[in-house]
């Protein structure tokens, strides 16, 4: 956010007066609308989501990802419904821990049987430091690590399923090899 408090009004010179007025309100309306587009935005991006009643049910759906035997910090997990109406997503914690999302934070996943896909990557940005991309410089490919083998990476292809159920407790347990 820009400091308005350091934007005073340059001392009068031999310029017209009109000149001197003129950059005063430009600096005082941009920090106006400033302030103003931020505060919009802050509210705009907090207000809480409704359910909506086209939306199928969710259940609660919740679990746990190791790899070799050890929990996996954020990895990326998608539950997508084989129904193909719905995809569930969750990201896992320190503990390999976590929850999926539908629609509203937390809501779950649909009924039913699921295709499940897990994924965590490390991508690590090549290009240098001084190469402008926005003026034209030429960005390298990242580097890209695979964490968790690429092959659980594709719901229909990673072998991992689910199975949500309206009577729960829907806690799953994937341990990846």
């Amino acid at each position: 956010m820009p400091n308005c408090s350091a934007w005073t009004s340059p001392k009068p010179t031999l310029k017209p007066k009109m000149k001197v007025i003129d950059l005063y309100m430009f600096r005082r309306n941009f920090c106006i609308v400033a302030v103003s587009v931020v505060g919009l935005s802050v509210i705009g991006c907090s207000g809480s989501q409704a359910e909506n009643p086209n939306w199928a049910k969710r259940f609660r759906a919740s679990g746990t990802v190791t790899y070799q035997g050890k929990a996996i910090e954020g990895a990326e997990v998608t539950f997508t419904s084989k129904a193909g109406n719905s995809t569930g997503a969750g990201k896992t914690d320190s503990s390999g821990r976590f929850k999926l999302t539908t629609h509203i934070e937390g809501d779950g996943a649909v009924a039913g049987p699921q295709e499940v896909a897990i994924r965590r990557v490390n991508v690590v940005d090549k290009t240098p430091k001084d190469v402008d991309v926005s003026a034209g410089g030429v960005a390298l490919p990242p580097e890209i690590t695979w964490i968790i083998p690429e092959k659980y990476s594709i719901p229909n292809k990673s072998g991992l399923t689910a199975d949500v159920s309206e009577a729960g407790p829907n806690d799953f347990k994937f341990d990846l090899k």
